[in-house]
């Protein structure tokens, strides 16, 4: 990479977080490419150079954040050694991906309305057909060899991350006292509970 590719590359991440810390103190709507420009040190050309308007801007920090946790995730499970540890490594996932980035996982719950209906709608739908697929992959083995219940792949991911992930809602909103690092072992254990073949709720249903 050139020295004036590296630079350019710096430069819309620079503006990408200071439109993060925008959108969280203002809201999208309230945010205006002036108080971006202002608070990244970027010029009017940069900005729009490198994204066009806010609503790119806004939907390029979406897709990255669902990108930047999908990388962390299915990291996580070509490292799980068994079922159990597989369905561990997706509550920890979202747990230290969202402690670490509270500000854009709140963008990103705050914002995903915004962006299913916007011009980027294509590229997140395709963002999550990959990901469906590779949890598709993962999936399947463990529940043909019996380890994982069978069910209606698109129940999975709701059954595994959804309590994690409401609870999380609830504190990002100030609703609980504390983050969702604290219920750690509480979450994957409901969440083996409820995809786990050999636990007790067992509905029939097709297999992925």
């Amino acid at each position: 990479m050139s020295k004036s590719q590296a630079r350019s590359g710096q430069r819309r991440r620079d503006i990408l977080q200071a439109a993060l810390a925008c959108f969280i103190e203002h809201g999208v709507e309230g945010t205006t490419i002036e108080m971006i420009r202002d608070r990244s040190g970027a010029s009017i050309g940069s900005l729009y150079h490198h994204f066009g308007n806010k609503e790119r801007i806004a939907s390029t920090l979406f897709l990255q954040g669902l990108q930047d946790f999908s990388q962390a995730l299915l990291q996580r499970l070509s490292e799980a050694g068994d079922a159990r540890a597989g369905i561990q490594a997706m509550v920890d996932s979202y747990i230290d991906w969202v402690s670490a980035n509270p500000d854009w996982a709140r963008f990103i719950l705050q914002t995903r309305g915004q962006v299913i209906h916007g011009e980027a709608a294509d590229k997140l739908t395709a963002a999550n057909r990959e990901q469906f697929q590779k949890l598709r992959a993962w999936l399947s083995p463990h529940v043909a060899s019996g380890t994982l219940k069978n069910l209606p792949l698109e129940l999975y991911r709701p059954l595994i991350i959804g309590p994690v992930q409401d609870y999380t809602r609830a504190w990002l909103a100030g609703r609980v006292p504390h983050g969702p690092d604290r219920y750690r072992d509480v979450f994957a254990t409901a969440a083996w509970q409820a995809v786990g073949a050999n636990t007790a709720f067992k509905p029939a249903s097709e297999s992925p």
